[in-house]
């Protein structure tokens, strides 16, 4: 499953001195969430901040900030939004989770990520619960392949393959063996599909 070639869309990013290297972020059903931020570095004290856009761009009530330490390079921040609606196949609610790094009042560097709001558990001896409800997952395995084109899918390809999924009343998709597309990811969060992802 060692594949050869460019087959799926490359980028060049420019970041400023200090930055964001990863951002993870644990989002729940109560709208409360904990989100891991790594640093590239730590030079000075700086302050981390997070606010909460629905995709119709309204901001939600509430911004969480925290000071980080001259010499902290992972932190992490954690606070809850009111009003929230909480994710589902059914009713894939998505926001906008936008990042803010600064040193005083100086903005260093953005990052916006589009999370869903749902807390998932697994409960001994019984199964899965999404937001406090029991589900069966009913899916199928998905491989990145298409006849014309082979390993690069356009995202035309992805979206027919989750409709079609959805059109079978199916609600989870299982990635085979390889990393999947970002892409593939997205769509299945905002089109409504759970993912096994078998290599994170």
């Amino acid at each position: 499953w060692i594949f050869g070639g460019i087959f799926r869309p490359v980028f060049l990013e420019a970041l400023p001195a200090t930055h964001m290297n990863r951002v993870a972020i644990d989002a729940k059903a109560d709208g409360s969430f904990n989100s891991l931020i790594v640093l590239n570095e730590s030079k000075s004290d700086y302050s981390v901040s997070a606010s909460l856009i629905d995709l119709n761009g309204n901001r939600i009530k509430g911004t969480v900030q925290k000071e980080i330490k001259k010499g902290t390079k992972e932190t992490y921040l954690s606070g809850k939004f009111e009003d929230i609606k909480s994710w589902n196949t059914e009713w894939p609610t998505l926001y906008d989770l936008k990042i803010t790094l600064k040193q005083g009042s100086n903005v260093l560097h953005e990052v916006t990520e589009r999370i869903g709001f749902r807390t998932v558990e697994l409960r001994e001896h019984d199964g899965f619960y999404i937001n406090g409800e029991k589900v069966i997952f009913k899916g199928i395995n998905r491989h990145s392949f298409y006849p014309e084109t082979g390993r690069c899918l356009s995202e035309k390809n992805i979206r027919a393959d989750i409709h079609l999924m959805k059109e079978m009343n199916m609600n989870t998709v299982r990635c085979s063996h390889y990393v999947p597309d970002k892409r593939f990811l997205e769509l299945c969060d905002s089109l409504g599909l759970f993912v096994l992802d078998e290599v994170t």
